[in-house]
């Protein structure tokens, strides 16, 4: 498949690179197979720049996120809305964070930063935001893996020392816009709530009824599980939905937090810190459906059965921890957590289940294949085989739920 080009690269950059510096030399590859990243096409763009005054050439390793080719994927994702809404993450949400973080005492290098720096965005070649979002809509951010972030192997998950790492930084990023929003309710309203996916209209999504169906038949095969399934298909009848906003918890939410979203840089073997991408669908609500997301799809399995209560233990602790050093008042119980996972699990356990099977856990290489063999129609979910391991974690993720009243919506 040829690489696609981004057209007026060195216009769109260059507020972003410095005065006077213009490029030089350029390459842009695939960042990913198409197949593993089905919702973007993510491209390696590595720039040589210079500037006019000293002619001393530096290179500058970003990469650019593209929408989705597929007509299909396209109305799934809602580009309209949601590359807009990325895009203001970078350039206006995350600044607002910071600001606040600072202005609360906290030392710059404190502040949430687990997201690559922003390089500049544009809906269209014409580079008006009141436009329509087209194919040469382009976000470019920092190539993290050239500062020796990394993803883990999807098929694997993340290990101990990793998800408290990531357990950490997902706490904070529930906290900071919760205490936000008590504290500063104004500049909440103003930087942060206009980029919700929640406060947008939503499109109609495109049928999934085979994956329902496909997913059903596997559930009700297994003796344990087949109980559930009138739970699993009303969680199914909320694909497209948003969820009810339960105040005052409600926080920004990540909503799409697996492996392949989050990059970690090792040192010596040990995870050191951890950077969250992909925020084309980042939202309003509940911050169990990030914990209940990234626990039960990127965790390696023999870990999660035996570190579950562990974790969210931690995740509570962190998410205190980070309150306190905001000054806000508000605390969150493991009790108080329980209840919203139990609130959040009607939305998110086909989230979840769906994911696993198809995306997570899949073969190497992804379920779906490149938008030149399915140019503008659904995958055909109906002939994709599940892997085996995917299938015991998923019959698994069931009977706990289950067991813990997790399902009793």
């Amino acid at each position: 498949m040829n690489t696609p080009n981004i057209e007026q690269l060195d216009r769109l950059i260059s507020k972003h690179i410095g005065d006077g510096k213009t490029i030089v030399d350029q390459k842009i590859s695939r960042l990913t197979s198409p197949g593993e990243n089905f919702g973007s096409e993510m491209l390696k763009v590595d720039l040589v720049v210079e500037s006019k005054e000293t002619r001393r050439p530096e290179n500058v390793h970003i990469v650019a996120k593209l929408i989705p080719r597929n007509d299909f994927f396209k109305d799934i994702f809602n580009v309209q809305v949601s590359f807009r809404n990325e895009s203001a993450f970078y350039s206006t949400v995350v600044p607002a964070l910071q600001r606040f973080q600072t202005q609360q005492g906290l030392e710059i290098d404190q502040a949430v930063d687990f997201f690559p720096k922003f390089f500049g965005s544009r809906c269209n070649l014409a580079d008006d935001e009141r436009g329509l979002v087209d194919d040469d809509a382009v976000l470019l951010l920092e190539n993290l893996k050239i500062q020796g972030y990394e993803n883990v192997k999807r098929l694997e998950g993340f290990d101990f020392p990793t998800a408290l790492l990531i357990l950490d930084c997902l706490a904070r990023f529930h906290a900071v816009p919760l205490a936000l929003k008590l504290k500063e309710p104004e500049t909440f309203e103003t930087k942060v709530k206009p980029f919700l996916a929640c406060f947008h209209p939503m499109k109609p999504k495109p049928s999934i009824d085979d994956a329902v169906k496909a997913i059903v038949k596997l559930l009700e095969s297994s003796e344990n599980c087949k109980k559930w399934s009138a739970k699993v298909q009303q969680s199914m009848g909320t694909f497209g939905k948003f969820m009810d906003i339960k105040e005052p918890m409600a926080t920004v939410t990540h909503t799409d937090l697996w492996v392949n979203n989050i990059l970690v840089k090792f040192v010596g073997g040990a995870p050191e810190s951890c950077r969250f991408v992909d925020f084309q669908g980042y939202n309003y609500g509940s911050p169990a459906v990030d914990v209940l997301f990234f626990l039960f799809t990127s965790i390696e399995f023999g870990l999660l059965r035996e570190k579950l209560d562990g974790f969210l233990e931690y995740y509570v602790n962190q998410f205190n921890e980070a309150l306190k050093q905001l000054n806000c008042d508000y605390r969150l119980t493991l009790d108080r957590l329980i209840e919203e996972i139990k609130y959040a699990s009607q939305w998110e356990l086909a989230h979840v289940l769906f994911m696993t099977l198809m995306v997570v856990h899949a073969k190497e290489g992804g379920n779906f294949d490149s938008d030149e063999n399915i140019t503008n129609g659904p995958p055909a979910f109906n002939e994709i085989t599940f892997q085996e391991k995917a299938i015991e974690r998923v019959l698994w993720v069931i009977e706990e739920w289950g067991k813990r009243g997790w399902l009793n919506y």
